[in-house]
This record gives structure tokens, sequence and C-alpha cells, in this order.
């Protein structure tokens, strides 16, 4: 959040009138909890303030905020929280709100002691006004009392011993918060991984947020963690396909990763974190561009390694001393696309997702070819990629790096060219540049509308249309013809050749 271009102009005045309309009034959880860390409220394009409020008038509570024109959103009837927002195009505000009966009932019932800590609202009102850390900290109440003991150590630790069951996405709010480096205490631990199965009763919608959290993050270490205490197992249930004993990948006799398919999953997704803190030093050209297209999407990248070869259990076949996977990308795009419609992902995240799988092993197959490539290759690659190539381009490189661990002489028997990674990021730069050639000829008026094609040859609308207008318009992004006549030509041939 920009504090200039804020200011906290709209924020001060709501604040001040829920000041003026109710008798008590705190600011509680996870702002405390990050201003204590940050020295400051964090820059961000998003802002959470929980707001506790006694007595709960709700109509009251509309007014107020209905006359700063913002809305008003009903979260949880039953536990009395209620959502407000401020926004505009720079940033946006939550305002939670919830009552309580007895003070400390509300305290007890929060997820994690770090996020237990309040204020009163005229005590976070002056630390807004002027930004000194010691009102935070002079006015803090720690009803748990171990809290900012917690925050200091960056310990995680239930407020009590049903945390888990009131809510079962904590479990993965925990995943969350150790992505920001916290580490929980061997008690809350061993409730999560006790819990785990309750996880199964909560609302996709909800799980596929945390997910997204998690993945969005550097999150290696706590996928290692989720695999350990099987949490990842419940909210993606697909994995133990990965895992699965017996005829499928995951002794090295069908797999040359020692712990089989599951190993090198884990280890790619290794691979594609290190790629994205990367970018630069891999596509120095081209790091600008790969950054805005995959901004807050590194998710998706995420859930392309977990799924890109989870097919393979179903097509293993053995060839001599070779293991096979034939098909097996058309296989993992079946299991991916329902998944991940069962989490709740966007049309478009799963588009994006399982073109990618689909097409996984493409740079693979033409690097391995690149000698003897044609442009009509690399035009083929891009149109079937629907606009994807970035995030092949990046899964390509952490897949090919996640062999890396493996010895050369292993790899040397199961890879094909299995050459240096430079040679092949090498290979990828040439790839992003023949595909802003692409994009640029692109535009490119088309030289045949459908109705030309209809009337020219005298048929309905239709399939075949499509295809003469695609042949045409391939022909001209590779330079062979620049004018109508050219294109009727063209046209004519093709369409004898289908005749015949």
């Amino acid at each position: 959040m920009k504090m200039g271009i804020m200011n906290y102009n709209k924020l001060f005045k709501v604040l001040n009138d829920i000041k003026k309309n109710f008798e008590t009034v705190y600011i509680v959880g996870g702002i405390l909890r990050d201003i204590l860390l940050n020295k400051k409220i964090i820059c961000s394009d998003e802002l959470d303030i929980d707001i506790l409020l006694y007595p709960l008038d709700l109509n009251l509570l509309k007014k107020v905020v209905q006359k700063h024109k913002m809305p008003f959103v009903i979260l949880d009837e039953e536990n009395k929280i209620y959502r407000s927002v401020i926004k505009n195009d720079e940033y946006v505000i939550n305002l939670d709100f919830s009552t309580y009966e007895k003070f400390e009932d509300d305290i007890l019932r929060r997820d994690f002691t770090i996020n237990t800590l309040c204020i009163k609202l005229d005590d976070f009102i002056k630390y807004l006004t002027y930004k000194k850390l010691d009102i935070i900290k002079k006015n803090l109440i720690d009803y748990t009392g171990v809290a900012l003991k917690d925050i200091k150590n960056k310990t995680l630790r239930v407020v009590n011993k049903n945390s888990f069951i009131s809510d079962p996405l904590r479990i993965l709010r925990l995943a969350r918060f150790m992505c920001l480096g916290f580490k929980p205490e061997k008690n809350t631990e061993l409730l999560a991984s006790k819990n785990r199965h309750l996880l199964s009763t909560v609302a996709k919608e909800r799980i596929n947020y945390e997910l997204k959290k998690i993945f969005n993050s550097v999150s290696y270490n706590v996928l290692e963690w989720m695999d350990k205490y099987k949490i990842i197992d419940e909210v993606i249930p697909e994995i133990k396909i990965l895992k699965i004993k017996g005829k499928n990948t995951q002794f090295k006799k069908f797999y040359f990763h020692k712990e089989g398919l599951w190993q090198h999953t884990k280890l790619a997704y290794k691979s594609i974190e290190d790629v994205l803190l990367n970018i630069r030093k891999f596509f120095p050209n081209w790091y600008k561009k790969i950054n805005t297209e995959i901004f807050k999407k590194e998710y998706i990248l995420k859930y392309i390694v977990l799924f890109h070869d989870i097919g393979k259990p179903f097509v293993v076949t053995k060839e001599g001393t070779r293991i096979r996977f034939f098909h097996h990308e058309e296989k993992s795009v079946e299991i991916a696309k329902t998944a991940l419609q069962k989490l709740k992902l966007s049309n478009k995240e799963i588009q994006i997702i399982t073109n990618v799988i689909k097409n996984h092993m493409r740079l693979g197959s033409l690097y391995n070819n690149k000698e003897n490539l044609t442009e009509r290759a690399y035009l083929r690659l891009f149109r079937e990629l629907e606009g994807n190539l970035i995030y092949l381009i990046l899964f390509s490189l952490a897949d090919r790096l996640s062999y890396e661990v493996i010895p050369l002489r292993i790899r040397k028997k199961y890879i094909k060219n299995c050459s240096s990674i430079n040679e092949f990021v090498k290979f990828e730069n040439f790839v992003l540049q023949k595909y802003e050639e692409y994009i640029r000829k692109s535009n490119l008026p088309r030289l045949l509308t459908g109705y030309d094609v209809m009337r020219l040859f005298k048929i309905p609308e239709g399939p075949l249309v499509g295809k003469i207008l695609k042949y045409i318009y391939e022909l001209q992004l590779l330079g062979k013809i620049v004018t109508k006549k050219e294109a009727v030509k063209f046209a004519k041939e093709y369409f004898e050749n289908i005749e015949k």
C-alpha cells in the first residue's frame, strides 16, 4: 500500500465515526502483529483490519459504513462477523467487524496467539496519526500472556486445543504463516496432524483461497511439512496417486528418481521457486515481461508442477530396460481438470494449467531436434499454447533443473540430449525471441475472411471454413504470402487437395 497515495483520509473518517457511535471498540489481530514485526503498517495493496465492538447495533453499523458509500457484507451470521471495504484503484482495506458478550471469549476463539493482541480504537487512531510505534507498544493488551513472546520468536501456538476443530481451515492458515517464517510449536503441530481429516469438511472455495496464498509464497519447505503430516493429501487427494507403491513409479525400478514420481514432483516444485527467484539471471532480456505476466500467479505454476506427471502411473509400460509413459500428459490433463474443478478454480485458471500440462514435453522435444526446426514448428507451438508460452518456459526449465540432483551417468542413460542447463536456457531465450516476432506478426490484418472463403468455394459456414482460414493465416505469419491474390491462390490449392 502506497501510504503517500492513500494517506488514510477515508480510513480516519470511518474509524472516527465508529468511535463516536459505539461504546467500546478494539482493533485486534493480524494488523497489530504485522506492525510489531515490520515496525510499521506494511506496504501492500490489500490491508485487513479486525474491529471488535460492543454493544453491536447492526442497523447503526450499516448506517455508519453506508454514510461513507461502502458496502456491507455478512461474512458469518452465526458468529456475527461482518465486512465493509474501502477501495480504489491503488488499494483495498477490508474492515471486519465482530462483537462479543465477554471480551475474553472473543480472544479465546481466535486461531493462534500471535493474532490475539488488541488495542483500543482511540490508541490505534493516534498511531495512524503520528506513526509512532511506541503508541502501539505502550497500549497493547496481551490477554493470553504469550502473544508478544510468540510474535518475537515467530512461534505458532493455538489459543485452545479445539482451535482446528472449530475451523479446520486453520491448519492451512498455519501452513501459510509458516511461509512467512513462523514455526509451529510441537503441540500445535500434533493437533494439526491429528485433525487434518476435518479439512474434507471445509468449503473448497476456502481451501482454494489458502492454497493460492501458500503457492504464491516461497513454500517448498512448507510443502515438505504438509507432506510429512499428510495434510497435502487431504486438500489435494489426487496427490496420493504419485505416492502409490507397487505397480506405478514409487520404486526406483519404475522411475530413476530414488523415491519415484513424488520425489521428482517435489524437486520440480523446489526448482520452480529457484527459477522464479532468478528470472532476471535466466532471462535478462525478458524478465520484466515475464514478471508482469506471472505477477500474483505463481500458484498457477505450482499447480502445473504438482499435476504434470500425475497421469504416468496409469500408462507406465516397460520396453526392455526402459520405462515408458506414452501419452501420460493426456491422462494428467484429465486428472488435473477434475481436481481443479473440485477446488473451484476458475475456467481461465484451469485452461492455463491444463494447456501447459498437455504441452509440457514440447520444449524438451523441440530442443532435442533444434538443429532441424522449421518456422512452422515454432508457429505450431505458439498457436497451440494459446498465449501460455511464459508458463511453459518457466515450467520446462524447472522440470529440467529437478534432474540435476541425479548423477550425470544416470541422466545420460534416461534423458536424450542431456546437455548443460545453460544450453537449454539459451534455447529458451531464442524461443522467446521467436515468440516476440510471432506476436508482432499476429497483428497483421487477415487477407481472407470467412465470408470470402464461403463465397469463393460456395460452402456453408462450418469447420472447413476455419481450417482454410487457419492455413492461410499460417502462411501469412510465415511470410509466404502478403497479398489477397496470393491468399486466394493458396486457398484454392488447399481446397482442391481436401476435395481429393
